[in-house]
């Protein structure tokens, strides 16, 4: 028995390693390129261990994954072509970089692998490490080691992937890509390796086995899976052939999930998935995995999961199509269904107020909801048509201001089953995220109008709120653009926080004068209102951190030359300021008035032309520190211009839920009721 040491000199560094190498979207796709290597090399068992922690000092709950298959092997002849030549063709459909997604995984990867090697007609055992920290972050030379033992009989082939030191257990910031997905958790990762490949474990093509259990089709799938054979005709007017299977699936999800297959070097595997809502499906209908098959979903689409590269037309006409097929099916399958629906359309105590838009969205959900509520209070049996009236009222009224969930909790009672089956649908119907848009346009309008009294109206009422904006502004920072909406309070480093209000009491705080020409005439009364300031700290999508303050100047404080020295000399201090962070961290500074000087809006104008974004007065790339200057009015303007388009398409009518039912529906709303409503008015107003 021979065995021999080789080594193969790379000039690389870091970045390729952890970049080239390591591309996929998350660690469980990089997961799945190596599962996909397996199929390619014909194995028809697949064995993953994976090394569970229950250590609180793992930041992942497992420490090691190694997967092992009965596939062809890699010959030692073979080695450097198929493993170690990085970024070249040598794969069918493929650069040969797949089965390093190991390293996005974790910093050590080692293969072990047994095959025949025809060169030398004996078998070969190979013995491959890599450890990827141990690579400068320069470019330099690159020893890559691996052992070879020519074995003396014939052997069974295998190859063996074990990943090691991974990403997740390491100190410090995590990169996105390289954090654990949530797929690998021991409660997870079985449905998750299904998911990906229904079709090798439905019909026995390949045994996987996680810690020694044996993924068997029958633990996943209730019954035969369906096939339906179609045709897709894309805008250009050809047709795609198309094959749509539907699993019902045992899970507690009740959802339908629509999963894309591509064909991959000559392996079926998921590339896309989404949460879908059929028109026709209810959630007792279970849970159901739908898998689309054909040759339109080719491999160069699906690389980066970027559907965008088929034109926004091209995807509305494909999800028209998802849409009509899975209808059809549920709709055949749900005859139980249809039948309530044509009862319930022909009720004298039907709703007739679905004729918008959204209405007509909020009567596909009513049906739903009334169909689950059936099974509790058989309201089509009732011969006091006011009863149904007042549950047909409830559910309607309630779906247009977002309370659902609350009125059949607390009014309708529904038993625990049932509201389980409610809570299901609104988690997996999209016309719920739509309800609920259009009460949040309806709320920033009214905040919008709340605001400009404030602001610029007869604030001597209101004195108090006004003195506490800085509060109601830290809730509302959708008003600074899209990026911050729903965007909480939030600030984790109080010392930073004192520096930065130092810094403002040395250089922001100042009183206006005639001298200055920035102050503004008949504010007579708000003398006590001060200029209010406050910070807020957001994580942004690259993980990167973002501290904004704001500075609100007083009424009687218009913007003018001294204010624009002022934010320059405090924004200037903060990028040389010795205690404050600077890596993965921006700055944001805002000042806000409800009046800006002519000079003001002369620089303005100038910082538009030089920055092409409104409101943006400055920008230090190198210390990623940005200034902005915006009057109240411009500011309000332009959310309701925004807004104003949206309310209009949704047709949004802000009035609270007790109103619009004492007024469409008091004859029919006892006391008991009432007072229901009256006590949740404030929780329960658009």
């Amino acid at each position: 028995m021979q065995q021999m040491k080789h080594t193969r000199q790379l000039s690389t560094h870091s970045r390729v390693v952890k970049e080239l190498l390591t591309r996929y979207k998350d660690t469980f796709t990089a997961f799945c390129e190596l599962l996909n290597n397996s199929l390619q090399a014909k194995a028809t068992r697949i064995d993953l261990t994976i090394d569970y922690t229950g250590n609180g000092i793992q930041k992942a709950p497992m420490t090691r994954i190694e997967l092992t298959d009965n596939g062809m092997g890699v010959a030692a002849s073979e080695f450097e072509d198929k493993i170690l030549l990085i970024g070249t063709n040598v794969k069918k459909d493929g650069q040969g970089v797949g089965r390093f997604g190991a390293l996005q995984i974790g910093e050590k990867m080692t293969i072990d692998t047994v095959a025949f090697d025809p060169v030398g007609a004996h078998y070969t055992r190979l013995h491959f490490p890599l450890d990827s920290s141990t690579i400068s972050s320069t470019l330099s030379k690159v020893n890559l080691e691996y052992d070879v033992e020519v074995m003396k009989k014939k052997a069974n082939s295998y190859y063996k992937v074990t990943i090691e030191k991974l990403h997740h257990n390491r100190q410090g910031k995590i990169p996105l890509r390289n954090r654990i997905s949530e797929k690998f958790s021991s409660d997870a990762i079985q449905q998750s390796i299904f998911e990906k490949y229904p079709l090798q474990i439905f019909h026995r093509e390949v045994q996987f086995t996680v810690n020694g259990a044996v993924l068997d089709p029958s633990d996943f799938v209730i019954g035969t899976p369906a096939l339906k054979k179609t045709m897709y005709v894309d805008l250009k007017g050809t047709e795609h052939a198309f094959d749509i299977h539907f699993y019902q699936v045992k899970s507690a999800l009740h959802k339908v999930k629509i999963f894309f297959y591509i064909d991959h070097a000559g392996i079926k595997s998921v590339a896309h998935e989404f949460t879908y809502s059929s028109d026709w499906y209810t959630p007792d209908l279970g849970t159901w995995f739908i898998y689309l098959d054909s040759s339109f979903f080719n491999s160069g689409l699906f690389r980066n999961i970027d559907l965008d590269s088929l034109g926004d037309e091209e995807i509305r006409n494909l999800k028209e199509f998802i849409k009509d097929t899975v209808n059809d099916f549920f709709k055949a399958n749900n005859k139980r269904f249809e039948k309530f629906i044509a009862g319930l359309e022909k009720d004298s105590a039907y709703p007739a107020s679905f004729d918008s838009p959204i209405a007509q969205s909020r009567e596909l959900l009513f049906q739903k909801i009334a169909y689950i509520v059936e099974d509790d209070y058989k309201l089509l049996d009732q011969k006091n048509e006011k009863i149904r009236g007042l549950f047909y009222s409830l559910i309607d009224k309630a779906l247009a201001n977002g309370h659902v969930e609350e009125v059949f909790a607390k009014v309708a009672g529904l038993s625990d089953v049932n509201m389980q089956k409610f809570h299901q649908l609104l988690q997996q119907t999209e016309l719920e995220n739509i309800i609920a848009f259009s009460s949040a346009v309806a709320a920033k309008l009214s905040f919008i109008d709340f605001l400009y009294e404030l602001t610029y109206g007869d604030v001597a009422g209101v004195l108090l709120e006004r003195s506490q904006l800085h509060k109601i502004i830290e809730r509302e920072l959708w008003l600074f653009g899209e990026a911050y909406n729903g965007c909480p309070h939030l600030w984790s480093d109080r010392k930073i926080g004192n520096i930065l209000e130092e810094l403002r009491n040395k250089y922001l705080n100042y009183q206006p004068s005639k001298e200055d020409e920035n102050l503004v005439p008949d504010v007579e009364g708000l003398d006590n209102i001060t200029d209010l300031f406050f910070f807020n700290e957001k994580v942004l999508d690259n993980e990167d951190r973002e501290i904004m303050v704001v500075e609100l100047k007083s009424p009687r404080c218009a913007i003018g030359k001294k204010e624009l020295q002022q934010i320059d000399e405090y924004a200037f201090t903060v990028e040389n300021y010795p205690g404050l962070p600077r890596e993965n961290t921006r700055y944001k500074f805002i000042l806000v008035s409800s009046r800006l000087t002519p000079y003001t809006k002369s620089k303005m104008k100038s910082s538009r032309e030089k920055y092409k974004v409104p409101f943006l007065y400055d920008r230090k790339a190198e210390k990623n520190i940005e200034v902005w200057v915006v009057e109240w009015g411009e500011l309000i303007e332009l959310n309701k211009r925004k807004l104003g388009y949206l309310s209009s398409r949704l047709e949004v009518k802000n009035r609270s839920v007790k109103e619009k039912f004492e007024a469409e529906y008091g004859n029919i709303i006892n006391e008991k009721v009432a007072a229901r409503l009256t006590r949740n008015k404030s929780s329960l107003t658009v």
